[in-house]
Parts: C-alpha cells; sequence; structure tokens
C-alpha cells in the first residue's frame, strides 16, 4: 500500500511536465469523485448533505483538496517527488497540534520530543535547493516551492480535524471524501483559466496526462483506499500512520528508478531524523494500556 502511494508522487511529477497543477487537480478529482458518488447512487446510500453542513463540506473541499492538491502539484514543478513526499511527513505532528489546540487532546512530553525531533529533521532538506528551486523566489533559503508545502501541510492537517468533526455528525467517510472532491474539482476548474493559460487547454500531450490520471485515480481512489480500511481490521490507525513513515523511501526508489533522477545526501539526512521523531511520537500511541 505504501508503496502504491509513493509512485502517486512519481506519476504526478510525470503528469507535471505535461499539464498544469490546477487544470490537472479539477480533472483527477472530478474523476475520482464522480466514481465514488456514482458508486454511492448504484449502492442507493444516502450522499445527502445537511443544509447546516453547507459551509463544514465547502471548508473541507478547500483544505482538503483544493489548498494540498495545488500546492502539491505546484511544487511537484520545481522540487523532486521525493522531497515532496518527505515534507508530507510533516503531517501526523501538525495534527497533533491541531487535535491539541482544537481537540484539548493531551501532548505528553515524550511526543512533543518527537515533534522537536521530527520537525527539526527537516532543516536539511529545506535548506538544500534543487536547480528548480532556484529558478523560484524565496525567503529566509526558503522557496516559494517550499512555503507552497508548508502550506498544504498545514491545511490538510486542519481538513483530518474537520473530518473527524463530520464524521461525529454522522457522514460516512466515501460521503465526505466524494463532496469534497467534487468540491475541490470545481474550484480548481474555476481558477485554472485565470491563472494558467490556455490554448484551448492547459494540457501538452494528453495520452500521458490522461494516462497519469487514471494511474493516479485507480491507485489512490480505489485500491489504497481499499486496503487501507482492510488494514484498519488488524492495526490500529496509530500504527498505519506511523508505517507511513516509508512512503518517502519508496518515493525516492521509483524516482530513481522511473524518473532517472538522483537522491541527495538532504533527502537521507533529513529521513533518519524524522523517522526518530516518528517512532518517538508514536512510542506512547503504541504501548498497550495506551490503546486501551
Amino acid at each position: 500500500m505504501y508503496a502504491l502511494l509513493g509512485l502517486t508522487f512519481v506519476f504526478g511529477a510525470l503528469a507535471m511536465q505535461y499539464a498544469a497543477p490546477v487544470f490537472f487537480i479539477g480533472l483527477r478529482m472530478g474523476i475520482t469523485s464522480g466514481l465514488i458518488l456514482g458508486y454511492l447512487i448504484f449502492r442507493r446510500r444516502d450522499f445527502k448533505i445537511k443544509r447546516e453542513d453547507f459551509l463544514l463540506f465547502l471548508i473541507l473541499g478547500i483544505v482538503h483538496i483544493f489548498i494540498p492538491y495545488v500546492g502539491e502539484y505546484f511544487a511537484l514543478k520545481h522540487v523532486s517527488p521525493a522531497k515532496v513526499s518527505l515534507i508530507w511527513s510533516l503531517g501526523p505532528f501538525v495534527t497533533a497540534f491541531f487535535a491539541w489546540f482544537l481537540f484539548g487532546e493531551r501532548l505528553t512530553r515524550i511526543k512533543f520530543l518527537g515533534l522537536l525531533v521530527g520537525v527539526f529533521g527537516f532543516v536539511p532538506i529545506i535548506l538544500h535547493e534543487s536547480v528548480g528551486e532556484r529558478q523560484l523566489n524565496s525567503f529566509l533559503h526558503i522557496s516559494t516551492a517550499d512555503l507552497a508545502l508548508f502550506c498544504i501541510v498545514i491545511s490538510s492537517a486542519f481538513a483530518w480535524n474537520l473530518f473527524k468533526r463530520l464524521l461525529q455528525k454522522g457522514y460516512k467517510p466515501l460521503v465526505l471524501n466524494g463532496w469534497a472532491m467534487l468540491i475541490g474539482s470545481v474550484l480548481a476548474f474555476m481558477v485554472s483559466p485565470f491563472v494558467e493559460a490556455w490554448h484551448p487547454l492547459p494540457v501538452t500531450h494528453w495520452p500521458i496526462v490522461l494516462a497519469c490520471a487514471a494511474v493516479l485515480v485507480l491507485i489512490g481512489g480505489i485500491i489504497c483506499y481499499n486496503i487501507y480500511g482492510y488494514m484498519l481490521r488488524y492495526y490500529t490507525t496509530t500504527f498505519l500512520s506511523l508505517a507511513g513513515g516509508i512512503i518517502p523511501f519508496f518515493t525516492a526508489l521509483f524516482q530513481w528508478v522511473i524518473l532517472g533522477q538522483s537522491i541527495s545526501w538532504a533527502f537521507f539526512a533529513s529521513m533518519c531524523v524524522i523517522t526518530l521523531g516518528l517512532v518517538l511520537f508514536y512510542k506512547e500511541e503504541l504501548h498497550p494500556e495506551y490503546l486501551r
């Protein structure tokens, strides 16, 4: 499952060579939402949104789909897939902060130590600029691509806490993802003509773009979603989150094999420190008494 998720970053980077990021997000999420909502209609499942929750769903579509994926694919045009995947590893730490700030969940000393170590681990990969990043504006040695990645991690962390709130209101995960992707897709198609050149569409090679979109929809929207649900029967969400730390390794491997791009020393340095931070962060949650 995590190898396949690592592969999505590589196919995303490949798609960015032939398509504009905002338009591609609209295409990808439009297809995925159509499949999810179509499945719910076919199975006669309830997927309606309560009137009082319209605003929450709109916000979910923005922070769960539009901001994270547009930021990710903008970054993939300028930085390596391995770096994008690695910075996504910041997600558990930011999510824990939001859970503490919004829901009052306890942040123990060991968790706090793991958070500090994990955040420190991002220093080498941030300070190491690729050729693509040198063409961008920067602030204190942080490129706009890195800033975009930080924004998407924060947005995604906030989104998962909002996702949790809507789950508590009785909505199913498929319903939430289906509507969020549809909203994100509509927003992307609305914004794309204003920020991207349409001549007539912002795509230079349709066969490759459609193939990448199909692979991403198949892997992210169908295969991994169902595998994750299957894995939850045997493992805790805490353990699955910790195991997700190996995704950057797979991304780096596929980047080298498929795209022929080398891996920088900064990636391995950051990966080692971040892994230590993740182990410390999840150390308590994996304790049997804590799980009970």
